[in-house]
């Protein structure tokens, strides 16, 4: 196991499970980078669709793909992405955006290309990366491996409540299906499908706050990475 690999933590789950708030929270404690896979499938959602490409085309979504070079804002606070001047950072978390990215996210040339800058930002870095295939597929080695779920209904008004935060009011049981829908495509799509990693920590987070499960993630880091030169040396 390389030097870079035992600095990372990965988190992952379904939409609305709470990974982001929790990834965000743990990073801030951990002093250490924030990695969001799913802003870069966003992102590719919304240039895609911004450009009209044909997702069939393989040569135009290669083409695209290597002119895709955003910048990248990550810190412990959160992690922005800015294209030609453009801070992307709002526009990628509309409902919509959130639909193309599940669609892109099936593509293997976009979950490469995803993979690829994940393993740079992350590379000799502590690391907190949140998503959907990162202890399964992008960072099998990760040091601690973190899964969140949570009941449908539950992850429905979490999203719901983004959702309305950013002007969208789209009724409960719409929520719950895109998510139902979402769901079905992560877990059944024939490349790097959401799983449950293997060894990962599985907390569901249906009735607790986040500071709860930011609780329980440390005390999962301190049973895998105790004492000195561990991470565990970053939260006491």
């Amino acid at each position: 196991m390389t030097e870079a690999v035992t600095k990372i933590i990965t988190i992952d789950g379904p939409a609305g499970a709470g990974k982001s708030t929790v990834a965000r929270l743990l990073a801030q404690t951990l002093e250490c980078l924030y990695l969001d896979s799913g802003a870069l499938y966003r992102l590719v959602g919304l240039q895609t669709a911004r450009l009209g490409l044909d997702l069939d085309d393989a040569n135009a979504l290669g083409a695209f793909l290597e002119g895709l070079r955003p910048e990248i804002v990550s810190d412990s606070r959160g992690f922005r992405l800015l294209l030609k001047g453009e801070d992307l950072s709002r526009v990628i978390r509309e409902p919509w955006v959130g639909q193309a990215a599940s669609r892109v996210a099936l593509l293997p040339l976009v979950r490469a290309w995803v993979t690829g800058k994940l393993h740079r930002l992350a590379a000799q870095r502590l690391v907190v990366a949140e998503g959907r295939d990162l202890g399964s597929v992008v960072f099998r080695d990760a040091a601690v491996k973190l899964y969140l779920n949570a009941s449908l209904a539950v992850r429905a008004a979490r999203r719901r409540q983004e959702w309305q935060t950013e002007g969208s009011s789209p009724s409960s049981e719409e929520v719950a299906q895109e998510l139902a829908d979402r769901d079905r495509r992560d877990e059944t799509r024939a490349e790097a499908p959401l799983q449950v990693p293997a060894g990962a920590l599985v907390i569901d987070t249906t009735e607790l706050n986040p500071q709860e499960v930011v609780q329980q993630c440390l005390d999962r880091i301190r049973e895998v990475l105790p004492g000195p030169g561990g991470l565990a040396m970053k939260i006491g």
